[in-house]
């Protein structure tokens, strides 16, 4: 049995989450945040027998794919702050994939 631990933007875990299960694919929901933008991420967990690890990771990424924004980034310095800043392109989406050997699970 393998564990994978999907990390995901929550614009792509709904979606995401709703393929799974329709693959009866069981999956665990957990809400995280981090990175560059501090943005609202989550992480998937996932148990799987290995013969379905393929097919996991497939679906993972046909369903989370990366998309341009622009962000407007503050000035560092306080006496800039009357200066307008310039949006910057900013990539998006995606998803972090860990893949762990499960020495045993068991279900209660």
């Amino acid at each position: 049995m393998k564990l994978i631990f999907a990390i995901v933007q929550n614009d792509d875990a709904k979606r995401l989450m709703k393929v799974l299960v329709a693959n009866n694919i069981s999956v665990t929901r957990i809400s995280s945040t981090g990175g560059f933008l501090h943005s609202g991420n989550a992480t998937l967990m996932i148990g799987v027998e290995e013969s379905l690890v393929q097919k996991t990771l497939d679906l993972i990424k046909h369903h989370t794919g990366t998309r341009k924004e622009y962000m407007v980034i503050p000035p560092a310095l306080p006496t800039y702050s009357d200066v307008a800043s310039t949006p910057v392109p900013i990539t998006l989406g995606g998803a972090t994939v860990f893949v762990l050997d499960v020495e045993s699970s068991h279900k209660f």
